[in-house]
């Protein structure tokens, strides 16, 4: 296992200021030493990037800000109480917590949701006989979905972004890929097998 930098270990600086350090030395080994990357293409590079970053920032603090309007109206909460009273049924309540989740999993950040769903729906799904570690895997594929789901997706939106792709041709694309990664956790959620026999095999439950 590599060990980290010095500076890391020492106490001398924070990642963040390691990478920083990192990305100079790079700079100088590619202009000065090995001359494969002009001086002049720093500058227009430079702001290439800071204008890529503020795009991803500014998606995210929206989505920040949208998440906190969300949490304070109490609305995961609410969906949950619906969801509580689909009739008790394990299959029912399975496919409500996939379409719940990935909706959640667009509109919030991964883990302020996870912090917030999971502590109610995971005793719901441990009464209708769900194993835990079962319902687990099905709570974070399906926000993991969710955040990269068009059109609100805040995944989506940053990828769009670092790719300087426009939305609707990334979305159009990501379509194909959606239906496999939905139809995946559907079959996660009702094969109880594919996601308790590594447990099994290692002697947990």
């Amino acid at each position: 296992m590599p060990k980290p930098p010095p500076g890391i270990r020492f106490g001398i600086a924070t990642p963040t200021e390691v990478s920083t350090f990192a990305v100079i030395y790079g700079l100088v080994l590619a202009t000065l030493i090995y001359r494969e990357f002009p001086i002049r293409r720093i500058f227009p590079l430079a702001m290439e990037c800071a204008t890529t970053a503020g795009m991803v920032l500014f998606v995210l603090s929206s989505a920040t800000s949208f998440a906190w309007v969300l949490t304070a109206a109490n609305l995961p909460q609410h969906l949950v109480s619906l969801l509580d009273v689909s009739g008790r049924n394990p299959s029912i309540f399975l496919l409500g917590s996939i379409v719940l989740l990935i909706l959640i999993g667009s509109l919030l950040e991964g883990l302020p949701a996870l912090i917030i769903l999971a502590p109610l729906l995971l005793p719901i799904a441990a009464e209708l006989g769900i194993a835990p570690v079962r319902y687990g895997i099905v709570l974070i594929l399906a926000m993991g979905v969710g955040a990269f789901m068009p059109p609100v997706g805040i995944g989506f939106y940053v990828a769009a972004a670092v790719a300087h792709s426009r939305v609707e041709a990334a979305a159009r694309s990501m379509v194909p890929y959606l239906i496999v990664l939905v139809a995946s956790i559907v079959l996660i959620a009702f094969v109880p097998w594919i996601t308790t026999i590594g447990p099994a095999l290692l002697g947990g439950r």
